[in-house]
């Protein structure tokens, strides 16, 4: 029976993990640029509601008008 040569095997799976570990730090990043891109968007959005719904008390003046 051969001797199992645990060192290697350590390593070999250290550095699985650490393969593992890159492969879901590049998912996470992808999940959260997406994320971030939505909300920035659903923001813009909101704001433009918003500056549509303040439009007309920045859009009255107060001169009366004259009657001819």
């Amino acid at each position: 029976m051969a001797p199992i040569d645990y060192p290697s095997i350590e390593q070999y799976a250290r550095e699985l993990r650490r393969q593992e570990l890159r492969r879901l730090e590049g998912v996470a990043a992808e999940r959260m640029s997406v994320y971030f891109r939505l909300l920035g968007q659903s923001a813009l959005h909101g704001l433009y509601l918003l500056s549509e719904l303040l439009r007309p008390l920045f859009s009255w003046t107060p001169e009366r008008r004259r009657h001819t």
